[in-house]
């Protein structure tokens, strides 16, 4: 399978209307002390693309979600190492450190969850195999593009309890900022040979969850929370340039009356535009029927390409 070495820079926008897409203790959306304005954590989305991976790609090994064994009870950390592998982990403490942890780092990256947004190894009961490990792939936390919406709060009637509450935000549209960069992996096989390193099927898999993964996860707290838009801004293999936060240049628009809801890019492939040599292509992905994008001008049109928010990539390998 194909090595993918290219970064790419991009966000994805999760819409929540009449929903709480990443309610905290007390159960209510997320907002910022400073403004009270709604923010989601980058926990949040990633356990959604986990979700979306583990339930559309069986062949797939997913290490950070809940296995269970007695088909209700879950694993720890150490016990869905071992399910996943056959594999005993074992105290390390007095062995062969090195050659140990070696396989245990190899096993990890079988994981695509690993391959993709790293891992913090730190298993009870098995000294000596705990392994820190960059993600390809980073997510900031996300803000609310839209800043108007509002918090409410139902009391609702359980069959074995008192009356309880579900507390849900009228609307936002969060806004979250993500980069690929497969040198984080790459830089680890001059140490430890025979790794399983990003590739372009993982890249695959990462647009189609991050994509629908949203949408695709409809409990009945997150009804109302769906996938709205993601762009992938890939830049050219022997490119080092970095990008900032695509957030800042992002204005969002709600329609009125019968208009639909729109986001502005404008100033961003402004911005993108002083760099076009660096840039191989960018991808926007949305539902024409469901929302405008603004891009005035024919600046890096050639690059440009629209696509349909649910359409799958050709070349995915889906089991």
């Amino acid at each position: 399978m194909s090595e993918f070495k290219n970064r790419v820079y991009g966000f994805v926008v999760v819409k929540a209307i009449n929903a709480n897409y990443n309610a905290d203790f007390s159960g209510l959306p997320r907002r910022l002390k400073s403004d009270g304005s709604f923010y989601a954590t980058d926990k949040s989305f990633k356990w959604l693309v986990r979700n979306y991976i583990k339930k559309n790609y069986g062949n797939e090994k997913v290490l950070f979600t809940k296995h269970f064994h007695n088909k209700i009870e879950t694993n720890d950390l150490k016990s869905s190492y071992q399910v996943l592998f056959n594999d005993k982990l074992k105290d390390n403490s007095k062995a062969d450190k090195n050659s140990t942890k070696d396989e245990v780092f190899k096993n990890l990256t079988k994981c695509i969850d690993v391959r993709l947004f790293g891992a913090t190894f730190t298993p009870d009961g098995a000294k000596g195999n705990n392994i820190s490990i960059h993600g390809n792939v980073q997510i900031n936390h996300a803000t609310d593009l839209y800043r108007k919406g509002r918090v409410y709060t139902d009391e609702i009637l359980a069959p074995f309890t008192a009356i309880g509450r579900m507390s849900k935000a009228t609307e936002a549209h969060y806004i979250h900022n993500f980069s690929v960069n497969p040198n984080n992996l790459l830089s680890w096989k001059e140490t430890v040979q025979e790794i399983d390193t990003l590739s372009s099927n993982d890249v695959s898999i990462l647009k189609n969850a991050f994509n629908n993964s949203a949408t695709f996860y409809d409990s009945h707290s997150k009804a109302g929370v769906e996938n709205e838009l993601s762009i992938y801004v890939t830049l050219n293999e022997n490119s080092t340039l970095s990008l900032p936060s695509f957030s800042q240049f992002v204005s969002f628009k709600k329609g009125d009356d019968d208009k639909q809801n729109s986001f502005n890019l404008t100033k961003l492939i402004d911005y993108l535009h002083k760099y076009e040599n660096e840039i191989e292509s960018i991808e926007i992905y949305y539902i024409k029927e469901l929302l405008d994008i603004i891009c005035d001008g024919d600046k890096l049109k050639d690059k440009i390409k629209e696509i349909d928010l649910l359409q799958l990539s050709a070349n995915l390998k889906k089991t």
